[in-house]
């Protein structure tokens, strides 16, 4: 079984308040003026002043503290004084319990590390130091669930060090690694897109250390960085594409498949980026559906006397049955619809969507 409990966080100081103990002839601050350091923005509260000869060496002692180290070891630090004043300054960690938002110094290090990977590929310095604000470092151990499927999707994951399994479930309830995903990949972000649960389950293969964002900052980042969604894009392609061809060989092996464990839209898409043609057979309760492709694209759909859009928009929203994919050509088929295969898809998930908000079943 898959323990889907919580994962480990971190919690770690981020944000630190210099408070200036004493001052002499100092022009600028005068005792308990504050600071608020959060690197790697310092401004100055109450309308307090920031100075850069004070920042320059405050900051030294700033990074130590959001290292871990005990604030109380850089009590009354010396600000490093100017030919008008000098003062003295002590530091208030600023510690939320729930918040797993890494320290600077972790955050220089994932700054690194994202720099190399193929999502991030092309992002600029600036856009990326904005992008490691955003995120939360998360230590999972051995076999700890980071994703359910069936579960609604919380945040999106990039695999920092160790690996994760995706994992899938036969018709008896085994389960099986699909993929391995090393440092580097990423998950989650489907799931966030669509609004839909998530597909499958993603699991720490070893004691791995992921990075979190969640579903508000993974929007932020896009606003940040318009061209992560570029990539992404070319990612998902290329997981379809090899999800779609397991699919395809499965089915061609005469292998029936279940609607709970691909879902309709994922069937028919897999058939679109591989082109295949033939002729998917689906029976749901009392229903009765045969959906024939020609190299990807369909062509016709039948129930028992209705055909056309509607009759695949309705398949489209089955959640259960059963389906078989028969590998014929057929030199009669005159094709049904105007819009492709990936139009009628948009189009039928919209209506679906509509469906599950409202009750209401819209129709042309």
């Amino acid at each position: 079984m898959v323990d889907d409990s919580p994962c480990y966080t971190w919690s770690t100081v981020t944000r630190i308040i210099a408070v200036c103990d004493e001052e002499q002839g100092c022009p600028l601050y005068r005792r308990d003026n504050r600071l608020d350091f959060s690197p790697p923005i310092v401004t100055g509260i109450g309308g307090v002043p920031v100075c850069s000869t004070a920042v320059e060496t405050l900051h030294k002692a700033v990074v130590k503290i959001q290292a871990g180290e005990a604030s109380t070891g850089f009590a009354r630090t010396f600000c490093g004084g100017c030919t008008a004043g000098k003062a003295w300054w002590n530091f208030e960690p600023v510690v939320k319990e729930t918040d797993s938002a890494i320290s600077a110094g972790a955050q220089q290090v994932i700054l690194n590390s994202i720099g190399r990977m193929k999502i991030f590929t092309g992002v600029h310095l600036a856009k990326l130091m904005r992008i490691v604000r955003l995120i939360k470092g998360t230590r999972v151990p051995e076999c700890r669930a980071i994703v359910t499927r069936g579960k609604p999707g919380e945040a999106f994951y990039i695999v920092l060090e160790g690996e994760c399994e995706v994992m899938g479930v036969d018709e008896n309830g085994n389960e099986s690694a699909l993929a391995v995903l090393p440092s580097g990949e990423c998950f989650g972000e489907m799931s966030l897109i669509t609004g839909e649960p998530a597909s499958a389950t993603v699991r720490a293969k070893d004691d791995a250390t992921i990075l979190m964002i969640s579903r508000d900052n993974f929007n932020a980042m896009l606003s940040i960085a318009p061209e992560i969604a570029i990539t992404l894009a070319r990612i998902l392609a290329a997981r379809l594409a090899n999800t779609g061809r397991r699919v395809v060989e499965e089915l061609k092996k005469g292998l029936a498949g279940r609607l709970d464990l691909i879902s309709p839209a994922e069937l028919i898409q897999a058939m679109n980026v591989n082109s295949q043609t033939g002729m998917i057979a689906v029976q749901s309760g009392d229903k009765q559906m045969t959906i024939y492709l020609h190299d990807g694209q369909i062509h016709e759909v039948q129930m028992g006397e209705k055909s056309g859009e509607e009759v695949f928009f309705e398949f489209l929203s089955w959640s259960k049955g059963n389906f078989r994919f028969d590998p014929v050509r057929k030199n009669d088929s005159a094709k049904q619809f105007q819009m492709d295969t990936v139009g009628l898809l948009l189009e039928g998930m919209r209506r679906v969507d509509e469906y599950k908000q409202t009750g209401i079943w819209r129709k042309s």
